[in-house]
């Protein structure tokens, strides 16, 4: 090697090493979480690396993957939407395609369901390394869970009042599954799109499901209708208990008033019977007299008797 050449080859070997070095930085986006493996193993402050710039030793010394941790993954149980749209097409290939995926209920009646489940990653390392297939995983957990738990259901609960209760127990049941095969991932929602049954007897199931709303509607106006009559009867039974109160205290105290008027007549009676005897003549003839008809006769002695005959006519009386 010539003296030129070898100096060209020491100048470029620390610019190599440089390039080398400088390739360990690293960037980690706002909604990733990075990990490092030193040597194919995952040190522990390793597991979860923030956002940012960061260094670590290039390859073959270390390896950083970066999974995204933010972003809600979307999978489909049951009958795809495109198989679903094929079947409404009547597309006989579609029928015959999708019978695996046709589930029963508890009084053996066979529903097509179509669940939509959403994840999220939460631990990286645990998704990278103890996962294959997620989106798979998520899907057969949760497509067994909701068979079992549709196979305790009636078919009439299932397409009425308890497609909550169905999702809500797929739900916490898959989620206690995943987490028992620490595949790192965290279920946010399972949610039923559709649950019909076989196009074969899909107005029968519709005539019942609208039978039952017709019932529920009608109990609905039965109530409404007690509750107006209930109301309203309570209101006069109110009012008329109001009432009564209202004359009872009327009654007593024109009673006590009665009473008390008595008793201050009985005082001035003890103070002067004789007196307020003859007051009391007085005035009770002071309140008969001016309802009393009053006749005079001048009668003479030794004249013969008059007869008087008093006519009652219908407006008012007459001598």
């Amino acid at each position: 090697m010539t003296r030129p050449v070898r100096v060209w080859v020491l100048r470029l070997v620390p610019l190599v090493l440089i390039a080398y070095a400088c390739s360990g930085f690293y960037f980690v986006n706002p909604d990733s979480r990075g990990v490092v493996r030193w040597f194919g193993r995952v040190p522990q402050a390793f597991r979860r690396v923030p956002p940012g710039l960061h260094y670590a030793l290039p390859w073959p010394f270390c390896r950083v993957d970066r999974p995204t941790t933010t972003e809600v993954r979307r999978v489909y149980v049951g009958l795809a939407p495109k198989e679903r749209a094929a079947i409404a097409q009547s597309d006989p290939d579609a029928i015959r395609r999708t019978l695996a995926s046709d589930m029963l209920t508890g009084d053996t009646n066979i529903l097509k369901t179509t669940m939509v489940v959403q994840y999220q990653v939460v631990e990286p390392v645990d998704y990278l390394f103890r996962t294959e297939r997620p989106d798979a995983l998520v899907r057969a957990t949760v497509q067994a869970v909701l068979i079992e738990t549709l196979a305790g259901m009636p078919v009439d609960q299932a397409l009425t009042g308890g497609k909550t209760s169905l999702q809500n127990e797929t739900l916490k049941r898959s989620q206690q599954r995943l987490d028992r095969y620490g595949c790192g991932v965290q279920l946010v929602s399972a949610s039923i799109e559709t649950i019909d049954p076989p196009r074969a007897i899909m107005d029968a199931f519709q005539d019942v499901v609208s039978a039952k709303k017709d019932g529920e509607s009608a109990v609905d106006r039965a109530v409404a209708e007690s509750s107006r009559i209930l109301s309203g009867a309570r209101g006069d039974a109110s009012k008329k208990t109001e009432s009564a109160e209202a004359y009872k205290q009327t009654r007593i105290a024109r009673a006590r008033g009665e009473a008390d008027r008595f008793l201050s007549v009985l005082k001035e009676y003890h103070r002067d019977p004789a007196v307020y005897r003859v007051r009391l003549w007085l005035q009770t003839l002071e309140a008969v007299l001016p309802n009393v008809r009053t006749l005079i006769v001048d009668h003479k002695p030794g004249d013969p008797p008059t007869h008087i005959r008093i006519v009652e006519p219908s407006t008012r009386g007459q001598l």
